[in-house]
């Protein structure tokens, strides 16, 4: 304690500066990660596993979680057949996926898009929908995709 006084700039003498609420303003957070383009927690949860469950279905490793995945057979749009409801990472990563494949693989090559492409996709869709609404206020439109 000692050590702080002789390392603290003061503007006001020692024991004079009892400040109330009036010398302090919340900043919003919403323009700071708009402007500094980073994600929220809920957001990057959603990128993790949108990414991940890419690598798993794109390269089946780890082999046991690829064989969990169930790949409908209608058609070639890598829609996935979602489990059993429950709150673990297969089931909520195959509902993200459902929801943005078709934006983020390339048309023509399916699987084969590379790694890079879908990380720079998924983030872009993520921050436009993260930034959408009043520029201060977070609504929950910010973290569905």
């Amino acid at each position: 304690y000692l050590d702080k006084q002789s390392t603290c700039a003061r503007t006001r003498q020692y024991g004079m500066q009892k400040l109330d609420q009036r010398y302090y303003s919340k900043e919003h957070s919403k323009p700071i990660f708009n402007r500094i383009k980073i994600m929220t927690i809920q957001n990057l949860f959603k990128y993790y596993c949108i990414t991940e469950f890419y690598k798993i279905m794109k390269y089946r490793i780890p082999y046991t979680l690829f064989e969990c995945i169930k790949i409908s057979s209608r058609d070639t749009s890598n829609t996935v057949i979602l489990t059993k409801k429950s709150n673990t990472f297969l089931h909520e990563a195959a509902k993200l996926w459902n929801t943005l494949h078709k934006r983020i693989l390339s048309t023509d090559k399916g699987l084969e898009t590379s790694l890079n492409h879908i990380k720079l996709t998924t983030k872009a869709i993520i921050l436009q929908k993260q930034s959408n609404g009043l520029d201060d206020i977070w609504t929950q439109n910010n973290f569905q995709l």
